[in-house]
């Protein structure tokens, strides 16, 4: 009877302690279920972004790593760019960055005191057939191949362009938009010119920029800002001034939108030399306005603000 009982006894601790195991069994295999869904979690972007990192840019993408590479780009397009200014020799010491939206891009200022913002976008076409063209894309190498403009001013010019060859003064577009790196590299070649003359550095930017504007402070650097000389000429002289197409410019480009930028007798006020093939983009209204006061867009400006 005793044995019996002990047999009961021992079977009944048997069970238990089964039971146990198999219970501890079951709790270890959920934490561990939890921790492995855990670390796979913690791990699955880095994974997901080596496996990009090695994919070849040649491999046609499936709809799923569509979807992954429109996602990463999208995250690389929300960090801040790198400044269009990085390794720009020369800029204006004083100029700050221009009011984009006070007037309307077609009237932003760019001069000694003002220069073009990091917050600018750019709208350009290619000069040849409309084309949208991305100008950060477009190095100076590049540039003196492509011609672009601004989207804004694209028809104008090419319906200015066509009535003055009807007229029987065909133009010829010789410098339109410029990227920032061509802008410094021309006001560079400026400055070294001066200087191998025997001028000091200061004196040496002094002079460039009075026939050349500080990168970022000319209007080449937007799109608005063009070089037209008479067709068949590329050197920019105040000869032009003579020329039958600057006598049709003076009388006609204002009903295209355009204005003689840099005005004979204005060089006080512009800071630029005389320039009668430099025109710029205001749109028809403004331009007439300008025309009638007999003003410079900086004194224009001045007028919108009530300075004047």
């Amino acid at each position: 009877m005793q044995n019996s009982k002990s047999k009961n006894k021992k079977l009944n601790s048997t069970v238990i302690l089964s039971a146990l195991c198999i219970t501890a069994a079951l709790i270890f295999t959920v934490i561990s279920i939890q921790i492995a869904k855990k670390n796979k979690i913690d791990t699955l972007p880095e994974q997901t972004s080596s496996q990009n990192a090695d994919s070849s840019p040649s491999e046609s993408l499936s709809e799923s790593s569509s979807e992954k590479t429109s996602s990463s780009t999208s995250t690389q397009s929300s960090q801040p760019r790198a400044s269009f200014y990085n390794n720009v020799k020369y800029r204006s010491p004083v100029a700050k960055p221009a009011d984009i939206f006070k007037h309307g891009r077609n009237l932003m200022l760019l001069n000694k005191e003002w220069e073009l913002p990091e917050d600018f976008k750019w709208d350009l076409v290619y000069w040849s057939n409309g084309q949208s063209v991305d100008a950060l894309s477009l190095n100076y190498k590049q540039y003196d191949q492509v011609f672009a403009v601004d989207r804004a001013a694209y028809r104008p010019l090419k319906d200015m362009f066509a009535a003055a060859d009807k007229a029987g003064v065909p133009l010829q577009m010789v410098s339109p938009y410029r990227s920032i790196q061509k802008q410094d590299r021309l006001f560079t070649e400026s400055v070294n010119y001066y200087k191998n003359q025997g001028f000091s550095e200061s004196e040496a930017i002094k002079k460039a920029n009075y026939s050349r504007t500080f990168t970022g402070t000319s209007e080449h650097n937007t799109g608005f800002g063009f070089d037209i000389l008479e067709e068949g000429n590329w050197t920019l002289t105040e000869g032009f001034e003579n020329t039958a197409q600057f006598k049709w410019l003076m009388k006609n480009a204002e009903n295209y939108g355009f204005i003689l930028r840099y005005q004979k007798d204005k060089t006080d006020i512009t800071g630029i030399m005389y320039e009668p093939w430099h025109f710029r983009y205001v749109g028809v209204d403004d331009a007439k306005k300008i025309n009638s006061m007999h003003m410079c867009l900086e004194e224009y400006i001045a007028y919108l603000d009530g300075k004047v």
